[in-house]
């Protein structure tokens, strides 16, 4: 490892150049396929869509235009997806372009990585490692929070990589900036890094001139490390905690407007001990489906389940011969190079597998780093109960690297003089076989992939064992140095084999029933079978390219809700278009018109982004619209406020229509039209009077535009119609279907 000037793929040979490219081709390719048809949940594209029409709430990160409430996590992913809509126009596409970038950032810091650690051999197999990933090929493919941090931590390590082998001080603060990047995509996820950075400063001594530092300065160096880190991370939370409530967006998330409690609690340590931080909204605290928990519930084995496995750790084997082989080569170097005075450490290192990566201390410091940030995420994610598949990302970079490593180790050791060295790189391949065949079988993959990649797998081991049992006889009398080119080809017939499973598993993201979504990253079928049904079909099939374009449906339901909105007393482009206590309404109209809707309840429905006499006040200044979703409860401060006086509910009926209708039940969102800043009481489904509305009253249906002789009899004599626990019937007739998608959090 050269500690003067840290290695460059530009001053690598030309064929090592254009493989890396054709690596980042593959991965471009495969990113790209359906990026049409990867959209966002809804809650955070109508995000994307508010801050891309909007400067207050891209700096705030709100959820919509009028930047009343953020959204319920730190909106640093969308700032990108947010400047994509601005700048190529409204497209799914669009919205997930930046991802595709970060992947490649990705890929590129990975290669970075392994090339300046073990050679230019290891940085290829990391970068395929990194390309072929399924997890990496469905994040970076869909408008996601975990490309982002998956990319600042990448970014992170290499800039720390950079500092330990030159003992500069700037790549450490770069290090520490990137990391304070990826929280803002993801929080406390992105400090799964930092216990790891730290240990490997203090185990990094070399300096630009070659000296080593000293401990008190190596201190120091981790301390600014983690400074940075932490001022980077808390800057934007501390300045929206700062600005005084009335100037901000309230903190979603949150009970008590808190971004601390939105960050810490609800996105931090709620998900171990729910309610232990006062004033967050309990996590999960909405109700989930019988296949949300995608990640798992708690539990150390889930990691290892088929479906996690599947998804980041195809090349665990290969990752745990590496740090199991460099542990030995490197506890052996120290006992030979206890006398310096005879071994000089160039020479302690000569013959190891690994080449010259362990030459300096930068280079066990990096395998350290790894080994640490690896069981540091692996731990916290099987402690916690993660809701997504997604998060296992958090895992990815660490094991293409330790791969890479294993990869370079086994070449080292095919043609070793001691046959029990030989031997290892058997062991690795038949593990290898096995863990591919357990894979592919307890994920239902497709057999027309399962075939290659099993056959490529159980070559690699036929080959192992020829090259166990058999020496040529120019190695004998030449040496195996002499023959350059038959090394080349064994590592790549290795790295081959190292990648064929997850490439194989990967290319089902051409299908676009098989590559994962917006609410959640995965490839392949969902739920994973252990074992296969007996005649399971494979339906397996390559989609049609959609690279560019696509958009979100927008239901005509809603089109005819913006619409009557609109021409209830003449909608205002400096007005908000309507006010309701669901983001399930209001996020597919922000998403599809731009349109500033303001949302009660935030994320989980239980924020009190505003009370009655807030909404009060804004019909007073001129609001003139309330939606209020079917059934909601008495307490519900938008219903309070419709019912309030000077609100008449409107429907879509005909003659002689009477109230309240029966709302639709079968997994829809009804919702109660109110029109507001009206004289005299509130008309409609709960308000307790009984004044009778003229035929020739206002009657206005959603979409419908008031005809001669159109009326509704809302009459005195609607009567209440009791649903349990408080909540109280309404008149739908209109309804969006509830998304069947589990929530993103």
């Amino acid at each position: 490892m050269d500690t003067q000037r840290p290695a460059r793929w530009r001053d690598q040979p030309v064929a090592a150049q254009l493989t890396l490219l054709a690596i980042a081709a593959g991965m471009t390719v495969l990113l790209g396929w359906n990026l049409g048809r990867g959209g966002d949940f809804g809650f955070y594209q109508a995000s994307a869509r508010s801050m891309s029409e909007s400067w207050p709430a891209l700096l705030s990160g709100s959820f919509d235009p009028s930047a009343t409430v953020t959204l319920d996590k730190l909106s640093g992913f969308a700032v990108p997806q947010a400047l994509s809509l601005r700048l190529f126009g409204h497209s799914t596409a669009a919205l997930a372009f930046p991802q595709v970038v970060e992947g490649l950032v990705a890929l590129w810091a990975c290669s970075l990585v392994g090339l300046r650690w073990a050679g230019v051999g290891t940085g290829l197999v990391a970068a395929a490692a990194a390309a072929s990933t399924p997890i990496f090929v469905s994040v970076f493919a869909h408008p996601m929070e975990d490309g982002m941090v998956t990319a600042a931590l990448a970014v992170a390590l290499l800039c720390w990589q950079h500092a330990a082998l030159t003992g500069r001080w700037w790549p450490l603060v770069t290090a520490g900036l990137a990391v304070g990047v990826g929280f803002q995509a993801k929080m406390v996820q992105a400090w799964f890094v930092l216990p790891a950075l730290l240990l490997g400063t203090l185990l990094a001594s070399a300096r630009y001139d070659g000296r080593s530092f000293r401990l008190g300065t190596r201190v120091a160096r981790a301390g600014v490390l983690g400074i940075v880190a932490v001022v980077a991370s808390l800057s934007w939370v501390t300045a929206l905690a700062l600005t005084p409530t009335g100037s901000r967006p309230w903190a979603d998330g949150s009970t008590d407007d808190s971004p601390l409690a939105m960050v810490f609690g609800y996105n931090g340590i709620d998900r171990f001990l729910p309610g232990a931080v006062p004033g967050s909204v309990r996590s999960f605290a909405v109700p989930f489906g019988p296949h949300t928990w995608r990640g798992g519930a708690a539990g150390f084995g889930k990691l290892l389940g088929p479906h996690l496995a599947s998804q980041v750790s195809w090349l665990l084997p290969a990752a745990v011969f590496g740090v199991v082989v460099a542990a030995v080569v490197l506890v052996r170097r120290r006992a030979r190079t206890v006398d310096r005075s005879s071994t000089s450490p160039s020479r302690a290192t000569a013959g190891t597998p690994f080449g010259h990566a362990f030459d300096t201390r930068a280079g066990s410091a990096t395998l350290v780093v790894l080994v640490v940030w690896l069981g540091t995420a692996a731990a916290v994610l099987s402690v916690a109960a993660v809701p997504h598949t997604a998060y296992v990302a958090a895992i990815g970079v660490q094991l293409a690297l330790l791969a890479a490593l294993g990869w370079r180790g086994a070449v080292g050791l095919v043609r070793a003089q001691s046959w029990r060295l030989r031997a290892l790189p058997v062991v690795l391949a038949v593990a290898q076989l096995g863990w591919v065949v357990f894979l592919a079988r307890g994920t239902a993959m497709p057999s027309v992939l399962t075939g290659p990649a099993v056959t490529v797998a159980t070559v690699a081991v036929v080959a192992t064992v020829v090259a166990f049992g058999w020496r040529p006889r120019w190695e004998a009398t030449r040496g195996p140095g002499r023959h350059r080119a038959s090394r080349t080809v064994i590592a790549f017939a290795a790295g081959l084999a190292l990648i064929a499973g997850p490439a194989a598993f990967s290319l089902q993201a051409l299908d676009a029933t098989r590559d994962g979504s917006g609410v959640d990253a995965s490839v392949g079928p969902w739920p994973a079978r252990w074992p296969i049904p007996v005649g399971s079909p494979d339906v397996f099939h390559v989609s049609r390219p959609d690279p560019w374009g696509g958009s979100t449906p927008y239901p005509r339901a809603l089109r005819r809700l913006v619409a009557t909105a609109r021409r209830l007393e003449g909608y205002r482009h400096d007005e908000p278009l309507f006010l309701t206590d669901t983001w399930h309404i209001s996020a597919p109209v922000i998403d599809a018109t731009g349109l500033p809707v303001l949302t009660d309840g935030g994320f989980s429905g239980t924020v009190p982004v505003f009370t009655t006499h807030q909404i009060r006040r804004r019909i007073a200044d001129g609001l003139r619209v309330l939606v209020v979703e079917a059934n909601a409860p008495r307490t519900d401060p938008v219903l309070r406020a419709a019912l309030a006086g000077g609100c008449r509910a409107v429907t879509h009926g005909t003659r002689h229509a009477r109230l309240p209708m029966q709302p639709r039940r079968a997994g829809g969102i009804t919702w109660t039209v109110w029109h507001c800043g009206l004289p005299g009481p509130s008309v409609g489904p709960g308000a307790h009077h009984r004044h009778r509305v003229s035929a020739r009253g206002e009657h206005l249906a959603q979409g419908h535009r008031r005809a001669a002789g159109d009326a509704l009899d809302v009459t005195g004599h609607v009567r209440e119609r009791p649903l349990g626990d408080g909540r109280v019937g309404a008149h739908p007739r209109v309804g969006l279907p509830r998304l069947r998608a589990p929530l993103r959090t």
